[in-house]
């Protein structure tokens, strides 16, 4: 969805969730077995990142006689619109995909992985978008939960902050339509991922920045954006 100037716009548990994203472009297409095949079996949370953002751009001025108007136009933006410009930056077909966050379940300081999932002729596929994503904490976060005194165990609980989420250029894939980036209150909701025979497997973040505000550009061409981003779910996946 691309915009010429002026016309529709079309183109650590205290401070979790801040994670560390991979910094590469990677275009390659992962085995659904794992994340990370190299790192032998493992256990992965799988979750939907989802979009539900609002654009605000400049229209063209409009003469009437001796009127001018001028109007602010405005477009939705959500997980499709967010997949089609991920598709045009690796140069796939991202129709009918899902955007998936992955975190290996167990192991807190492991990196988390923006996915994503494609589906063709029975076969799935997992591509790293990874690179084109951000989260930021802005400021430490107010927390509720508790904690075992003899083994330190931090049972699930509430964290608020003030966060960042950022859409990003990546220099090694410079087809990127549309990048942005969007602040505000947010809402860290820890649950426990309960596997079989009521075993807690490890910790998941019900994730969400509610009426965020932030700016960005399509094609150079600068936009306002509001909305919300969320990060939910607690797919367990257990791969060999």
């Amino acid at each position: 969805m691309n915009v010429a100037t002026n016309q529709r716009f079309s183109a650590n548990k205290k401070s979790l969730p801040m994670k560390t994203y991979l910094k590469l472009c990677s275009l390659i297409i992962l085995a659904i077995a794992s994340v990370n095949s190299s790192q032998g079996a493992q256990t992965n949370l799988v979750q939907n990142l989802a979009f539900k953002l609002t654009v605000w751009f400049q229209g063209a001025p409009v003469t009437n006689g001796n009127t001018v108007t001028v109007k602010a136009n405005s477009q939705s933006v959500v997980s499709k619109d967010i997949l089609t410009w991920l598709g045009v930056a690796t140069t796939n077909n991202f129709t009918g995909a899902q955007l998936l966050m992955v975190n290996q379940l167990g192991v807190p300081a492991a990196k988390s992985h923006m996915i994503v999932r494609v589906k063709t002729a029975g076969v799935t596929n997992n591509v790293d978008v990874s690179a084109f994503f951000g989260i930021i904490t802005y400021v430490p976060t107010v927390n509720s939960y508790s904690y075992n005194l003899s083994n330190n165990v931090v049972s699930a609980g509430n964290y608020y902050g003030y966060w960042g989420f950022y859409l990003l250029e990546n220099p090694s894939c410079p087809l990127l339509p549309v990048t942005f980036h969007v602040n505000g209150f947010g809402v860290d909701s820890v649950v426990n991922v309960v596997g079989k025979n009521k075993v807690v497997l490890g910790l998941a973040d019900q994730f969400s920045i509610t009426n965020a505000v932030g700016v960005g550009q399509v094609n150079g061409n600068p936009f306002l954006i509001t909305g919300n981003v969320s990060i939910t779910g607690k797919t367990v996946e257990t791969h060999p």
